[in-house]
């Protein structure tokens, strides 16, 4: 599994990832879809992950190192869990200074 920039994905990188317009995040590798490695996550997640087949044989899981962009308190929505699927497209980006 590789960054469109062809380096290897390995569990625990820190990446940004587009969220918005003009908006990114940083977050961090925490589960490869090819091999479901997984670094310590919540256990409830990985069993439902695992159970449920959820997570694509080319995606990963991120996990929000700061701020969560999608956190929100309006009760007519779900809320938002800090873990967030997706694939290694232009959007993910690995952030060289974390090495």
């Amino acid at each position: 599994m590789n960054y469109r920039d062809g380096r290897t994905v390995g569990l625990g990188d820190i990446v940004t990832v587009t969220v918005g317009p003009n908006k990114t995040a940083k977050a961090r590798v925490v589960m490869l879809g090819e091999d479901y490695s997984h670094l310590e996550i919540e256990q409830s997640f990985l069993e439902w992950v695992r159970r449920d087949k959820v997570l694509a044989e080319c995606d990963v899981v991120l996990d929000f190192i700061e701020s969560n962009p999608f956190k929100h308190e309006d009760k007519r929505y779900s809320p938002v869990g800090n873990y967030m699927f997706t694939s290694l497209d232009a959007g993910v980006v690995l952030i060289d200074e974390y090495l």
